[in-house]
């Protein structure tokens, strides 16, 4: 258990030191534009794991200048679950599945602006 450990603290000193706020500000604050919400909805659906595990990264890159749009757009796009995609594919077809996961990165975006609009400013 301890190699595996030492593994995670590894990996955590390693995004500590390349997630600076700097960086967190230029890809994902306020002047990030388009690109800040292509990787908040693509890293939502590759994330993995208890949501719980990632409220406490989340309010660290809010810290660091990451914008509530992102944060809401990121817990959204986690819908996508995409181990999950061949099994519905195969129940519920492709064309099923296509839509529904672009309803949902859609939906994540929307979702993203609203509460970015009705949550007041942290900064």
């Amino acid at each position: 258990m301890f190699p595996i450990l030492g593994l995670v603290f590894l990996l955590l000193f390693i995004a500590n030191l390349l997630f600076t706020p700097l960086t967190v500000k230029r890809y994902l604050g306020k002047e990030a534009g388009f690109k800040g919400w292509i990787a908040s909805v693509v890293a939502g659906v590759f994330s993995m794991g208890p949501i719980y595990a990632w409220y406490a990264a989340l309010a660290e890159l809010q810290q660091k200048g990451m914008r509530t749009a992102f944060v809401a757009t990121f817990l959204y796009s986690r819908a996508v679950k995409i181990p999950l995609l061949p099994l519905m594919i195969f129940y519920f077809g492709p064309i099923y599945t296509i839509v529904l996961c672009l309803y949902l990165i859609v939906f994540s975006v929307i979702n993203g602006i609203l509460t970015e609009r009705l949550m007041p400013d942290q900064s």
